[in-house]
């Protein structure tokens, strides 16, 4: 099974962890902030064997990013030459689809240690030193060996056809389907996909409209195939139909591009569209079937564990953390290093290993410490 551009799966038991993740991840932060709203401080320390720079950001703003250059160890403004971002949880670098720069990043330890068969290990995060981790800060790596990977679009709908490597045709997934929040970001939909090729998708769905709390028993069914030369058609769930993508009012676009190998359904905000639209799934058809409400599911509010279309960098393909590991709702760092090309075209431009250590480093959530050193010459 393949999906958009190729990008790692997220299964259902993922998509509802990372739900998690951003729902228990809250907190103000109340430090003191400089002239940009930004604590922060850069001081060189001694890890292992040679030093590195530090800096506590604030960043605890869930609407705002705030922009760090690692030559200068400083927070910038979004307008000057900037290497990383942050806000709360998330970091995104200038480049790719996140910038005008050529920043791109690498995994350089992707600390298995911490994992068992893909599960973090709480004791080995709760009882992680943050001194000892600092060493790999000064492990030596061959840069020339690394596949720098720049900031791109991530959509929210995975695994939503099969591809027959044989035939080289998609199909729908007969097996799964969604739970779809509407772009008023109040309606919702159970959604199956029932027929799929490079030019036409169609879909059943039954609706719980807004302000209720549980489905109706119409089912709806809808087609929407590309027109000559086009490579995208919108769909509009609530009108059952398919439209203009320059009509605001639509839930899914379908986007065939073979001549740049995209193949897409994109939900209408995050990336494309000022909706509020996103999914939950791939589910089960058997689990999906027994959903009578597509915002609470045995008494526990769901909502909020949708996901809609977003961008990507190393460090959402490789997380920094892990969540909630002894029942507190914190947030845990697992030491990744990673590798920042300032930029990726030019072998002589500085390199960068850095690690997030710490997420409260100013007293409260949205604080997290970078730890960053230059691992090559430079210009």
């Amino acid at each position: 099974m393949q999906h958009s551009h190729f990008s790692p799966r997220l299964s259902w038991l993922a998509v509802v962890a990372a739900g998690l993740m951003m729902v228990g991840c809250g907190g103000d932060d109340d430090s003191s902030n400089d002239s940009d709203g930004n604590t922060d401080t850069s001081t060189p320390d001694q890890g292992a064997n040679e030093a590195f720079q530090s800096a506590q950001i604030n960043a605890a703003s869930h609407d705002t990013w705030v922009y760090f250059n690692l030559e200068q160890g400083a927070t910038v403004s979004q307008q000057d030459n900037w290497h990383l971002a942050l806000k709360r949880t998330e970091i995104k670098l200038n480049g790719g689809v996140s910038g005008s720069g050529k920043v791109a990043g690498a995994l350089l330890d992707a600390q298995d240690e911490f994992y068992v068969d893909g599960e973090a290990s709480s004791s080995v995060f709760t009882n992680a030193d943050a001194d000892t981790e600092a060493q790999a800060l000064a492990a030596s790596h061959d840069l020339s060996s690394i596949e720098w990977v720049s900031d791109s679009h991530r959509t929210a709908m995975q695994d939503w056809y099969v591809y027959n490597p044989t035939t080289h045709q998609i199909s729908a997934p007969q097996q799964s389907g969604w739970l779809v929040r509407h772009a008023d970001g109040e309606t919702y939909s159970k959604v199956r996909i029932t027929e799929l090729d490079y030019s036409t998708v169609s879909i059943s769905y039954t609706s719980q409209a807004a302000g209720t709390q549980q489905f109706a028993e119409t089912e709806n069914t809808l087609t929407a195939t590309l027109a000559q030369g086009s490579t995208e058609a919108c769909i509009d769930f609530d009108g059952a139909s398919a439209v203009d993508c320059a009509n605001a009012d639509w839930e899914w676009r379908f986007e065939i591009d073979m001549a740049n190998r995209a193949i897409n359904l994109w939900t209408n905000g995050g990336v494309h569209g000022n909706g509020n639209a996103g999914v939950l799934g791939p589910i089960s058809s058997e689990e999906l079937a027994g959903y009578t409400s597509a915002t609470n599911s045995n008494g526990r509010d769901i909502s909020r564990l949708y996901v809609s279309d977003s961008s990507e960098s190393i460090f959402s393909q490789h997380s920094w953390y892990a969540y909630n590991l002894t029942g507190q709702h914190k947030l845990w760092p697992n030491f990744r290093t990673y590798a920042i090309s300032t930029n990726k075209d030019d072998a002589s431009a500085p390199v960068y290993a850095v690690q997030v250590s710490n997420y409260y480093s100013l007293g409260d959530s949205g604080s997290p410490e970078l730890r960053f050193r230059q691992i090559n010459q430079g210009e």
